[in-house]
């Protein structure tokens, strides 16, 4: 029955200390996959104007289409 009771013990101290171990190592993680999706969103919101302001000079620029009279 000790033997049991030892196990149990020494399971639940290990598998406390693994899950706090990989709250604290995991939360790094987390902050830096968060700052990195915050710096693509911008990086992507201003390639977006970039494209949307070179779509419109092109078509600003473009010479109107001349019909020939038939």
């Amino acid at each position: 029955m000790k033997k049991i009771l030892v196990f149990v013990v020494v399971f639940l101290l290990g598998f406390i200390s693994g899950v706090l171990y990989h709250h604290w190592m995991g939360g790094t993680d987390r902050v830096r996959i968060s700052a990195l999706e915050t710096e693509l969103k911008a990086r992507n919101e201003k390639l977006d104007k970039c494209t949307d302001a070179l779509i419109q000079g092109l078509h600003a620029n473009t010479p109107p289409s001349v019909t020939t009279p038939k």
